[in-house]
């Protein structure tokens, strides 16, 4: 088992006939089991009181779990490519997150789910930040980073799309140094992933021989 499953391990629960779920904080220490529960309960429910339609609605809370709305979708990484259109959406989305003070902090593909009737919606505030908190600042800047490697991604299918117009100029200069950084990484990857494969077929014909 991994270090951090043992410090905090998460498990997600359907109940009520599928249409809710139930997230277990499981970690040995359960002070901040409380009080991770405490803040991403906290942080729905606030949500939904300032009227943002892009996460679940919280339901009820316990000391170390919540139960939530079901968001009935996929996550992004199920998507093989989305329009621009829906990109724009998501990019709304989290911009109206942060208006009213919110910053997700960890907008990866998998806690972006498009929903049953083509509509973005976040999961997983475990890292949401409010405005105020020594954080914020920085999960915004997170959340900046995130959107605009989407934006700028071959997953976005575009039509005649204005390179960084929706992008403060901080975030397009910083991601031009970014950018070829996170491309090289990937490429990186994919090379390590031949040797791999490559390494592993010569032992395959060697056992043969």
């Amino acid at each position: 088992m991994q270090l951090k499953n043992y410090i905090k391990n998460n498990q997600v629960i359907l109940v009520e006939d599928g249409t809710a779920v139930k997230k277990v904080i499981r970690t040995p220490f359960s002070l901040f089991a409380e009080a991770c529960c405490r803040h991403e309960a906290g942080c729905l429910e606030t949500l939904e009181q300032l009227g943002f339609g892009g996460a679940p609605r919280l339901i009820s809370s316990e000391s170390n779990s919540f139960t939530m709305e079901r968001v009935s979708g996929r996550s992004l990484n199920e998507f093989r490519f989305i329009d621009e259109q829906l990109c724009l959406r998501i990019l709304e989305m989290v911009q109206r997150l942060h208006c009213i003070g919110f910053a997700h902090g960890n907008l990866r593909d998998t806690n972006i789910f498009i929903t049953d009737s083509n509509e973005p919606m976040l999961i997983d505030f475990e890292t949401c930040c409010r405005q105020g908190s020594p954080f914020f600042m920085l999960a915004k800047f997170n959340d900046q980073v995130r959107q605009h490697l989407l934006w700028h991604s071959d997953f976005v299918v575009a039509h005649g799309r204005r390179a960084g117009s929706v992008f403060p100029m901080h975030i397009t200069v910083v991601m031009f140094f970014i950018t070829p950084i996170n491309r090289s990484v990937a490429a990186l990857k994919s090379v390590k992933k031949s040797i791999k494969k490559s390494i592993k077929e010569r032992a395959r014909l060697a056992r043969k021989d």
